[in-house]
């Protein structure tokens, strides 16, 4: 049914009706989904294996926005989900799905500064190679429902040590790269002038409900 051809009714609030829904769930209350990327098959598909319940994740309440971000400062990528009040109107806390793999696993994080391109080089590609292949990454914005991921780009490397090869590709068109470089820290890549080194900031202490898993993400 469409809302627009109905708008009538609709402007009356007759479809979030108990009534009218009936015993459909229109405002959550299913369990989160968590997938875990387990790489190509034979044939080149991805297979994904729904985690949520394994890492304590399959939450029940409405979720409404998620945002990945290295809230702790570990090399990892966290999950920040928020959650719709509902028609019962009681506030829901947002949890933190805490990734614990970055203190046993090789990452390196990116950030971008543009000069001829945009300041948070939204828009910018990069890649990193390593002995096990390639990954690319885009650094963009409005990334979720109401959300924003962190502009900061984070790769898994497993056991790798080493990237061989950064590569930048910003959106004024200047192509950059940048070999041998450490894993396990933060690069700093200004367009058209350099790239630095820094230690990740000290980790932070999150106010929200917190969930912690120890699952490999990556």
């Amino acid at each position: 049914m469409s809302a627009v051809a109905h708008i009538d009714q609709y402007k009356t609030g007759r479809f979030y009706s108990d009534e009218f829904r009936g015993d459909f769930s229109w405002n959550g209350f299913e369990h989160n989904v968590l997938l875990r990327n387990d790489g190509p098959g034979s044939k080149g598909e991805l297979h994904f294996t729904d985690v949520a319940m394994a890492v304590g994740a399959d939450d029940i309440s409405d979720a409404r926005g998620v945002a990945t971000a290295d809230f702790d400062n570990d090399g990892d990528l966290d999950i920040a989900i928020n959650h719709n009040a509902g028609d019962h109107g009681t506030r829901v806390e947002p949890v933190l799905l805490r990734n614990n793999v970055g203190s046993r696993r090789s990452w390196l994080a990116v950030e971008l500064r543009g000069t001829k391109s945009n300041q948070d080089a939204v828009g910018a590609l990069v890649r990193v190679t390593t002995n096990n292949g390639d990954q690319l990454r885009h650094v963009n914005i409005g990334s979720a429902y109401v959300s924003q991921q962190s502009t900061r780009l984070y790769f898994g490397l497993a056991d790798a040590e080493q990237v061989q090869q950064l590569w930048v590709r910003w959106p004024s068109g200047l192509e950059e790269r940048f070999d041998d470089i450490g894993a396990r820290q933060l690069v700093r890549v200004t367009e058209g002038e350099s790239m630095e080194t820094l230690p990740l900031p000290d980790r932070q202490t999150v106010r929200m409900a917190e969930t912690s898993t120890t699952g490999s993400w990556y």
